[in-house]
C-alpha cells in the first residue's frame, strides 16, 4: 500500500504525538503504522508534554522510550531504524544526514558531528506573530561549513548521505561566520564576522517583522544584528531552529536551561515554550482513534491525509467522554463524599466542553 502522509495529522493537544498515544497505550500495530508518517514529519524525537494513561505515567517520554517501556518490542525495532532517539526532554531531530555521523547528548544538551554533513532541527516551532530564539556554543570549531539559522516545515528531509546545508533553499535562511557569509536560496551575502571557539551564536526570528537578527556572544551590533528580511510566502506557518556542521561539538539551547546572552527583546521566547509543531486545523481524531487502537481508522488517515467524517468524529468523542465520565461516576459512588462529587462534575463538564 501506498500511503500519502503530507497532511496526515500528526500532532494532538499537550504535546501528544498520534504515536506517542499509541505506544503509551501499548497498541503495538498501530503504533507501527504511524511510525513511517511520524519519522515524515521529522516528529519520532517529540516528547509527551502531559500525562497520559490512567496510571498517571511520568510525562517527557519520547515515543521510542515508551515503546520500550510498554514491551513493544516489534516497534522499537521499527523506531530504532528510522533514527529514533531515546530522549525525556524536548529534543532536536536529525533531518538530513547519516545518524552514525552524530552524537547526541540530551541531558548536556550537546551534538558532535563527525566526518561528514549534518542538519539538524528543532521539533518546536516558531508561529506567526511570535518570536523565538536560541543559542549554539561552540565547543569544537567547525572549519568546514557551519551554517546556522531557520527553516520552515517545507525544508525536506533527507536522510543518508546528504549535502543539503541551511540555506541552500528558498525555505531555509543562515550565517556562516567561519566562510563569513548568509546564505539564503543559494545564493550568499556579506557577514564580516569571524566566529573562534567559545563563541555563542544567539538566533533571533521575529515573525511579527518578519526579521532574523543573529548575536555573537550577546552583541547585536554591525556585523551582526538583522541580517535578513522574510518573505511571508517562504516563511509560511513559522520557523524551526536548525543548523548545519560537518565537524565539531556545539552545546544548542533552545530555552531548556536559562540563555547566556539576551535575545534582542524581553518578548522573545525559547524554542520549546512553543507547542509541538500542528499539522492542519486539528489532529484530534486520528489521536482519538491511536488511543483505543483503531487499527483500520488509523490506516484509512494515514492514507487520505483526512479527519474521519462527522459521524465518526462524534463516535470517537463519545466513546472517549464515556469511558471518562464512567470512571469518574465509579469514584463517586465508591467515595460518597459530597466534595468529590461536585469536584468530578465540574470535571465531566469540562471535557465535555472540551471535546464536543
Amino acid at each position: 500500500m501506498t500511503h500519502t502522509h503530507t497532511h496526515t495529522h500528526i500532532y494532538a493537544q499537550r504535546g501528544m504525538t498520534a504515536l506517542l498515544l499509541a505506544c503509551s497505550e501499548g497498541h503495538e500495530d498501530t503504533a507501527k503504522m504511524l511510525v513511517p508518517p511520524t519519522f515524515a514529519a521529522g516528529s519520532l524525537n517529540v516528547c509527551s508534554t502531559a500525562r497520559t494513561g490512567l496510571l498517571g505515567d511520568h510525562a517527557g517520554y519520547s515515543a521510542l522510550l515508551w515503546a520500550e517501556d510498554r514491551g513493544l518490542s516489534s516497534v522499537v525495532e521499527m523506531l530504532c531504524a528510522s533514527g529514533a532517539e531515546r530522549v525525556s526532554l524536548p529534543a532536536l531531530v536529525l533531518f538530513c544526514g547519516e545518524k552514525a555521523s552524530v552524537q547526541f547528548d540530551a541531558m548536556e544538551q550537546t551534538v558532535a558531528i563527525c566526518g561528514n554533513q549534518a542538519t539538524l532541527r528543532s521539533t518546536q516551532r516558531c508561529p506567526l506573530g511570535a518570536k523565538g530564539y536560541f543559542e549554539l556554543e561552540i565547543l569544537e570549531y567547525d572549519s568546514q561549513y557551519p551554517h546556522y539559522g531557520f527553516v520552515s516545515a517545507a525544508f525536506e528531509r533527507m536522510l543518508g548521505a546528504s549535502y543539503k546545508k541551511v540555506g541552500d533553499d528558498v525555505c531555509s535562511w543562515a550565517v556562516d561566520g567561519e566562510n563569513q557569509y548568509t546564505k539564503h536560496n543559494d545564493e550568499r551575502g556579506e557577514y564580516t564576522c569571524k566566529w573562534k571557539l567559545g563563541d555563542v551564536v544567539g538566533l533571533a526570528c521575529d515573525l511579527e517583522s518578519m526579521h532574523l537578527h543573529v548575536s555573537v556572544n550577546g552583541c547585536f551590533d554591525a556585523p551582526n544584528g538583522l541580517l535578513f528580511t522574510l518573505s511571508p510566502d517562504g516563511v509560511r506557518d513559522g520557523l524551526f531552529a536548525a543548523f548545519t556542521g560537518s565537524t565539531g561539538k556545539l552545546h544548542y539551547n533552545l530555552g531548556e536551561s536559562p540563555f547566556k546572552h539576551v535575545a534582542p527583546s524581553a518578548d522573545y521566547k525559547g524554542f520549546v515554550e512553543f507547542g509541538d509543531y500542528v499539522t492542519l486545523e486539528n489532529s484530534i481524531w486520528l489521536h482519538a482513534a491511536s488511543r483505543i487502537g483503531d487499527i483500520a481508522r488509523v490506516a484509512l488517515m494515514i492514507q487520505s491525509g483526512e479527519n474521519v467524517n462527522t459521524g465518526d468524529q462524534v463516535t470517537y468523542m463519545n466513546i472517549y467522554i464515556g469511558i471518562h465520565i464512567h470512571i469518574y461516576i465509579c469514584i463517586c459512588i465508591f467515595y460518597k463524599n459530597v466534595y468529590i462529587y461536585i469536584y468530578i462534575h465540574m470535571n465531566i463538564f469540562i471535557i465535555i466542553q472540551r471535546y464536543t
